[in-house]
């Protein structure tokens, strides 16, 4: 009597396996939704296959890649670029040493790194996975498990901020030389003009 509809307990597994997923992306997943594939990883322990089975094509192809450290602090994953933000705070998805959870400290830290990046309104996207010792992080403050508390929040947000900061930045210089690539005219392009031109 404590079941929900089939439809409500069927997106709350399959919210499971997407998490179970990209939590170990060296394990092979595979979720039957009546019949079908609801969801089936490569385990080849790539992240961005795993993000790319679990969370789509088009959120995939969007993501700059995240790596930093601060003090005990590890931070990995991938962020969305500014231009693809959303409507809401769904596909921001947290992970603390394997395990995921729900951080307002980590949605904060990853959206001061978009400061005036990202359109008023719009949210980024993410799948960040923070490792630091067992002893900073206290798991059993929800009945669920999916929130912690951390020994040293000031050292955590920072490293998530920095991480996030920087690799926005790289991916902008990176998008700016493109686009001088892109303008620059030619060397056969230019020859070709000049020889049409001209001379008084």
């Amino acid at each position: 009597k404590f079941m929900r509809k089939d439809s409500a307990e069927t997106a709350a597994v399959a919210g499971l396996m997407q998490h179970l997923a990209l939590s170990h992306p060296d394990i092979s997943f595979r979720f039957l939704k009546d019949g079908a594939d609801g969801l089936h990883t490569p385990g080849d322990g790539k992240l961005s296959s795993a993000i790319y089975a679990a969370l789509g094509r088009d959120f995939a192809r969007s993501l700059v890649k995240v790596e930093g450290r601060g003090g005990e602090t590890a931070v990995s994953g991938f962020v969305t670029q500014p231009l693809m933000g959303r409507g809401s705070r769904s596909m921001q998805v947290f992970f603390v040493n394997g395990r995921f959870i729900k951080s307002q400290l980590l949605t904060a830290a990853l959206e001061e790194g978009y400061r005036n990046q990202i359109m008023k309104g719009k949210f980024p996207g993410c799948v960040l996975c923070v490792t630091l010792p067992v002893t900073a992080v206290d798991v059993n403050v929800h009945p669920a498990k999916t929130q912690v508390k951390f020994a040293r929040e000031r050292e955590v947000f920072s490293a998530v901020y920095h991480a996030v900061a920087s690799a926005l930045d790289g991916n902008n210089e990176v998008e700016a030389i493109k686009a001088r690539e892109l303008s620059r005219p030619k060397e056969d392009n230019l020859t070709g003009l000049q020889q049409t031109i001209p001379v008084p």
